[in-house]
């Protein structure tokens, strides 16, 4: 019998001992990832203050959830929708300003579902190298490089031999230079089932209405002969009353002077023709037309400046005046005399000339009107199911600089959709952003067995400090796995675990843009072997004058911090606040 109490002693305090065990390690959990979103919203705060706003009765309910559950939308044939889903926001009103939407592990929007269905085409780009899982076809930012955007580029900027052109053109290896904000075109091997931009940070405001990502752009050719410079922080907030605002801040961070954006798309995006058949553009009155009326059918692929606009533009079920309905607001460049005028002072601005607008239904009207002439019986998913925006800008975007811009989508009734998205064209805005070193935050990076770690025990030390911001003279600093051997190093170069060749493109040395040919390497990003973790922050590329700023290559062991190079800089420490 004693032997039996003291037996039950012994199990009881074992259970409770590991009872014990479990809660403390839950609440470690807890705690660590709580400092780790903590991290995330320092590195996310730097969006400029949202101004739109509906009276609190008329606001509804949000909700945001990163837990994944299917949705009711048709998508081409193959795709698997949990391979994208990162985050949805919920917003619950009335039957005709409800919607969820769903942002992508690239942080673009690749579903918006309200009383019209699914507002997103389906993602039905074919197969082999055209196939463009949520990568074409969603609500995105892009970057174009124009100097080094393909042959045409570099046939534009010198002349160029023949065998040289060939010898691009031969090459596995594409030559455009464009950026996007979710991902990857698969290549006909397979050997990848998607490759979305690399999430570097995430989370939730702090009201609960809005939802930010960091992420770096990729090429979209997974075979590409350039590097991407460009982080996209990404903003959706919902305002209330089917408002849906849209926030980036985009960032240059290349150490090359020449690797200039200078055609933009804020945003590209679109709608799926079978949920919104009818479109709409309005007029600098106020009043709408038909989007047949901007474009002729010779040309319906052309562009029309924003200020022959009223700023906005809607989609619709129907011409009903009760119709369930998306409006785009876009603006009528705001700043566009100001940023003029700074330009002929010789003071620092980003938009060059009046903004444009592109507006039409894909591969209309010549697959219309022959394969696709029964779109309106024919299964969603079975076709390009796709009305393309994009809205350009003209701006540019200069190494070390950030720029931003807001946009919103409306989703309501017709009417009611088209006041409010008049009542928003004020409210779109943009322009460079600038962050002080003085009023940025310090981010600490800590190391524990030459492991970067977000909650350290109690006492230890940072190993080194960062900017939380991309201050002026910074590069970015990222954490890094290579997934061959599991090791984790921090470094400045994306491309430190992908395989890459150096390329013989002879181009004549008297062409402006040799330098950069004649040194390019062949990057294959479906072969890489890394897991991109997260930006840590920013360090500088020049001593500063703070006494106790320090090369990282000083502060941080080798295993964790490689011998420096070209792509891979020694950068200075933000100096403890």
């Amino acid at each position: 019998m004693k032997q039996f109490c003291c037996l039950a002693f012994i199990a009881h305090w074992i259970t409770f001992g590991c009872l014990f065990c479990l809660l403390n390690f839950c609440f470690l959990e807890s705690i660590t990832a709580s400092a780790a979103e903590r991290t995330d919203q320092t590195l996310l705060d730097v969006f400029p203050p949202s101004v739109a706003t509906v009276s609190k009765d008329t606001q509804g309910r949000t909700s945001i959830s990163l837990d994944y559950t299917p949705s009711t939308s048709l998508w081409a044939e193959g795709l698997d929708e949990k391979q994208v889903f990162h985050a949805q926001i919920q917003h619950d009103q009335d039957e005709n300003n409800s919607f969820t939407l769903r942002v992508g592990k690239g942080g673009q929007i690749y579903s918006l579902r309200g009383p019209f269905g699914e507002s997103v085409p389906p993602s039905c780009t074919g197969k082999g190298p055209s196939r463009s899982p949520w990568n074409d076809e969603v609500w995105q930012f892009v970057t174009v490089c124009s100097r080094y955007n393909g042959t045409k580029a570099l046939k534009r900027s010198g002349t160029v031999p023949e065998s040289a052109l060939e010898a691009l053109t031969a090459l596995p290896y594409r030559s455009t230079f464009f950026i996007h904000n979710s991902g990857a075109y698969i290549p006909d091997s397979q050997s990848i089932k998607n490759l979305y931009c690399p999430m570097l940070a995430a989370s939730s405001t702090e009201d609960q209405r809005a939802y930010r990502s960091l992420t770096w752009g990729l090429v979209p050719q997974v075979r590409t002969i350039h590097r991407s410079p460009i982080l996209y922080y990404n903003q959706v907030r919902d305002i209330g009353n089917g408002i849906i605002e849209l926030t980036w801040v985009v960032h240059n961070f290349s150490a090359r002077e020449d690797i200039v954006f200078d055609f933009l798309n804020a945003p590209w995006g679109g709608t799926r023709h079978t949920s919104l058949p009818h479109h709409a553009i309005s007029l600098p009155d106020n009043t709408l037309k038909p989007r047949s009326s901007f474009f002729t059918p010779e040309k319906p692929g052309g562009t029309v400046s924003l200020r022959k606009t009223g700023g906005w533009k809607i989609a619709s079920v129907s011409e009903d005046n009760h119709a369930s309905s998306l409006a785009l607001v876009f603006g009528r460049d705001k700043h566009l005399e100001e940023e003029q005028a700074k330009a002929k002072r010789g003071e620092p601005y980003c938009q060059r000339g009046g903004g444009m607008l592109r507006d039409f239904l894909a591969h209309y009207p010549q697959l219309y009107d022959s394969i696709w002439k029964d779109w309106e019986t024919r299964p969603e998913n079975s076709f390009r199911n796709y009305d393309v925006i994009e809205m350009i800008p003209n701006m540019t975007l200069r190494p070390g600089e950030s720029i931003w811009y807001r946009s919103f989508l409306v989703v309501n009734q017709h009417d009611k959709a088209n006041s409010i998205a008049q009542s928003l064209v004020d409210d779109i805005d943009y322009g460079l952003v600038e962050f002080s070193r003085s009023d940025t935050p310090r981010v600490p990076v800590y190391l524990v067995d030459s492991k970067v770690v977000e909650n350290p025990p109690a006492g230890t030390e940072p190993a080194t400090y960062l900017f939380a911001r991309p201050v002026p003279g910074s590069h970015p600093v990222f954490l890094m796995e290579d997934t061959a051997t599991g090791q984790e190093i921090i470094s400045t170069d994306l491309y430190r675990f992908v395989p890459s060749e150096p390329l013989t493109l002879g181009i004549p040395q008297e062409h402006p843009n040799s330098e950069y040919y004649n040194t390019a390497r062949g990057y294959s990003l479906d072969k890489n072997h890394c897991r991109w973790k997260r930006l840590l922050g920013f360090g500088l590329t020049a001593k500063p004058k703070e006494n106790k700023s320090r090369l990282l290559s000083t502060v941080l062991p080798e295993n964790i911090f490689p011998t420096p190079d070209t792509t891979h800089l020694d950068l200075w420490s933000a100096a403890s606040k």
